[in-house]
């Protein structure tokens, strides 16, 4: 029995004994445990949500820096393309190299230019102030890829420092800093394409439509791991974290989504081809080619094997690309009112109504790069249009939320008991 003593007031109080001291400190013991494990698996099951990736404001918005400088990248890409730059340097080193400052200099560069087809086929009445427009933008192209390689390393020593970068997420951005390594050597293994004698001794001297396409799939690639990776770690607090994880959207309409967003990235890589083939320098009309719905000349036969022709032909290539971005902006337009159909959230909606006008945009800068023989601007907004709706896409994706939501709502009540 628990010992007996008297309170202040005259009343009889039982102490406990020192067993049944001993229990409660064990019963207490053992739910501080709980509750540390409840504190643990919640945290779990946040970064599960997130594909095991922590939230981190600050790693976010230095991925968002980084995706944003890839972004930049592309765009002065396409100027580069576009201005018929991109085989005025004719070497590659991996540090990099200073613009020209002197006259001597620029003069040296030049005649290094002058050795190869380009410049016998097509610029050979160039003078050296005209060389130094297009240097500059390769140049400024190239440099610009290196210094993206200095904003990713650097902070991300920082961070690996300070702990805040580890599990899944450390892996993730080790596969960026190889695929970003990478980049360069996929672009000068294009530019050599380009630097090479053709076959055809009349033919323009361009870089191989293959590997072109290679450099920018890579290019859109890293974007993509940056942008998604950014997504994941951005913090969502509170009720708004919970609610946006229990609101997955319906498996049909995520199907679809997943469809629809291939299908724009097929259409993308199609782009490349028309840029590597510069095929919207002919047909500059539109909707038909050549007064015809399919040109006569879509099959070249001296083409072998005749599959070539979907890539090499461009005539059939500027087909293929047509007929892709209708057909994707027709495939945007039912996922959008597919959408107005099914219950979805606030983010997914948002989403969804981007998507819808950023490809309508696309496809109308499509038809104006086409028709009018191809301006450097409107080409230039074309590509940046093109990584503006996979962003968009990219974004949709993140917000449809996990595939097997009755996860979600079982996490979610374990967590309210």
């Amino acid at each position: 029995m628990a010992d007996e003593d008297l309170n202040s007031s005259g009343v009889v109080v039982e102490q406990p004994t020192a067993e049944e001291q001993q229990q409660e400190e064990q019963q207490q013991q053992q739910q501080e445990e709980v509750t540390a494990n409840d504190d643990k698996n919640n945290n779990n099951n946040n970064n599960d949500h997130n594909g095991g990736f922590t939230e981190d404001a600050g790693v976010a918005r230095w991925l968002l820096l980084c995706a944003g400088v890839v972004f930049g990248i592309v765009v002065v890409g396409g100027t580069t393309r576009l201005t018929r730059s991109g085989l005025s340097m004719v070497e590659w080193r991996f540090h990099g190299k200073r613009l020209p400052s002197t006259d001597e200099e620029w003069q040296e560069e030049f005649d290094k230019y002058k050795k190869f087809p380009e410049f016998r086929r097509l610029n050979f009445d160039m003078t050296v102030d005209e060389f130094k427009n297009i240097y500059f933008w390769e140049w400024f192209h190239r440099m610009l890829g290196r210094s993206a390689g200095v904003v990713f390393a650097l902070p991300a020593l920082y961070f690996a420092s300070r702990g805040r970068i580890k599990g899944k997420l450390a892996k993730r951005l080790a596969l960026a800093f190889g695929m970003g390594g990478a980049q360069g050597l996929v672009g000068w293994w294009m530019v050599k394409s380009g630097l090479e004698e053709q076959e055809n001794p009349y033919a323009v001297p361009r870089v191989s439509p293959y590997r072109l396409t290679a450099h920018m799939a890579s290019a859109f690639a890293i974007y993509s791991v940056l942008l998604d990776t950014t997504m994941k770690v951005w913090p969502k607090k509170g009720a708004t974290s919970l609610l946006s994880r229990l609101q997955a959207a319906p498996r049909p309409f995520r199907a679809a989504a997943i469809g629809v967003a291939h299908l724009v990235g097929i259409t993308a890589l199609s782009g490349a081809f028309v840029a590597g083939n510069q095929a919207g320098l002919i047909y500059n009309e539109f909707p038909k080619m050549g007064g015809r719905w399919v040109p006569e000349d879509i099959v070249d036969p001296a083409l072998k094997p005749a599959w070539k022709n979907v890539f090499e032909n461009s005539t059939m290539v500027q087909f293929d690309h047509r007929v892709l971005a209708m057909s994707t902006l027709t495939a945007v337009t039912a996922l959008w009112a597919f959408s107005r159909r099914v219950p979805l959230s606030r983010g997914q909606r948002a989403a969804v109504n981007t998507a819808l006008a950023v490809c309508g945009t696309q496809v109308t800068l499509g038809i104006a790069t086409l028709l009018l023989l191809v301006p450097v601007e409107l080409g230039v907004a074309h590509q940046a249009g093109a990584l503006t709706l996979w962003s968009t896409f990219l974004w949709l994706m993140h917000t449809l939320g996990p595939k097997e939501a009755h996860k979600v709502l079982a996490q979610a009540a374990r967590r309210i008991k």
